[in-house]
């Protein structure tokens, strides 16, 4: 069986997390995590603890929306992403990005879930993403998949770590939008409100095809549609990017469109838990990572070292199934978001 990880009781998840000077929160408890000491709740069978009850965040009413980043009459793309992050990073959390990544974080990203491998977050021995990460109580917990066996590594989580920085720009969804709306500028085109939210509608200015050579055997002419909604935090509610590529007919490539959808449909709130997949029936289907010089593993299952790399791609892959052995039940979520790429006819 796979041994519960012993944490210290009454761990602080949070850490150093908190809002911006211009921001405050609704003050609430720090979430615990599961300890050593066996409760009804515990589980035997699972490579990490799961979460105490996540606080909440509320957002502090604002009279005014934030400002946004507008230069010579035109909103800048990277500038926009910044400013997402930032603000976002101030408040628990639900974040989707198409099929292929959801996040569920308190303030600061001091404690998430996040299940799938779009949005870059690098988690994992090889660097390449891992489709379930969790962090909690100081601890960073992952898991990817090799050869149908799953691979865990856990490691500490510092807030004044490098890696935590990283984390908090993928988690929100920051890269994500940079990736995309970096290049491009917008403007406000209206409002609307969703839900009583009420959403700053922009809409980049891209009046012409652009030139790009997305393929080395030839050119091509690029297309944009990328509408945002921004509210009044400066938070990117949702997105909807949607790229056309147009070659040559003489190329023999065909048309490509791509399109990327963003969603945070929550914050303040985060159902935090531990990924279903930590916990595993079969102590054959997980191994342990090899540990490298400043991390030590503790996990006390399988003991095979790992040296595969992995060739995950971080975009547009679905989260794998766990293997065999593997739990597959998770917390019921709102449905997913779609991220397509289709080539035209």
């Amino acid at each position: 069986m796979v041994a519960v990880l012993v944490l210290t009781s009454g761990c602080n998840a949070i850490g150093n997390a908190g809002p911006s000077p211009a921001e405050t929160v609704t003050a609430a408890p720090v979430p615990a995590v599961e300890t050593a000491n066996r409760t009804t709740t515990d589980r035997a069978d699972c490579a990490a603890p799961r979460p105490g009850p996540a606080p909440e965040s509320t957002p502090a009413p604002r009279d005014e929306p934030v400002a946004l980043p507008i230069a010579e009459g035109r909103i800048n793309g990277s500038a926009l992403a910044a400013l997402h992050g930032r603000s976002l990073s101030n408040y628990s959390f639900h974040l989707r990005a198409g099929s292929s990544g959801e996040v569920w974080a308190l303030p600061d990203v001091a404690a998430f879930t996040y299940e799938g491998i779009g949005l870059g977050a690098g988690l994992g021995s090889t660097q390449s993403g891992a489709p379930w990460s969790y962090a909690i109580g100081g601890r960073l917990y992952s898991l990817r998949t090799d050869n149908g066996q799953l691979v865990f590594d856990e490691r500490p989580y510092r807030a004044d770590s490098p890696e935590r920085d990283r984390l908090r720009r993928a988690l929100t969804g920051e890269r994500w939008l940079a990736s995309r709306v970096a290049p491009y500028n917008y403007t406000v085109v209206g409002t609307r409100t969703v839900n009583g939210t009420e959403l700053r509608v922009l809409e980049d200015t891209l009046d012409q095809p652009v030139l790009r050579r997305p393929d080395p055997r030839a050119g091509a002419m690029l297309e944009v549609n990328s509408t945002l909604y921004v509210d009044r935090y400066g938070i990117v509610r949702a997105a909807r990017h949607v790229e056309r590529l147009r070659y040559v007919p003489k190329a023999g490539i065909p048309n490509e469109t791509r399109v990327s959808t963003l969603e945070v449909d929550r914050i303040g709130t985060a159902d935090l838990h531990r990924p279903a997949a930590f916990c595993v029936t079969n102590p054959d289907a997980m191994r342990t990572a090899a540990p490298t010089d400043s991390q030590t593993a503790t996990h006390t299952g399988p003991t095979t070292v790992d040296t595969s790399a992995s060739n995950a791609s971080a975009v547009d892959t679905p989260t794998p199934n766990p293997p065999a052995g593997a739990q597959t039940t998770a917390p019921p979520t709102t449905p997913a978001a779609t991220r397509t790429t289709m080539a035209d006819s």
